[in-house]
């Protein structure tokens, strides 16, 4: 998945715009929370086929940190 792709994605989960976000951001800066995580999740799944480890989405603490989760497939 590529970073506009990503930050699309994750602006929908948080109901924000794309443009506001950039992959730098801390998730707890944006307000990530645990349905953020089962949504993120779902449409990770949904786009891509990939199965996101709910353990290390725990982990992730900015939205490379996704983007990287959803890239190596775990």
């Amino acid at each position: 998945m590529d970073d506009t792709a990503l930050l699309n994605m994750v602006a929908e989960i948080l109901e924000v715009e794309a443009s506001e976000l950039a992959l730098t951001d801390e998730l707890d800066a944006l307000g990530w929370d645990s349905l953020a995580n089962i949504s993120f999740i779902a449409d990770v799944d949904t786009a891509t086929g990939v199965t996101i480890d709910a353990d290390k989405l725990a982990d992730a603490r900015t939205i490379a940190d996704l983007h990287a989760l959803v890239n190596t497939g775990v």
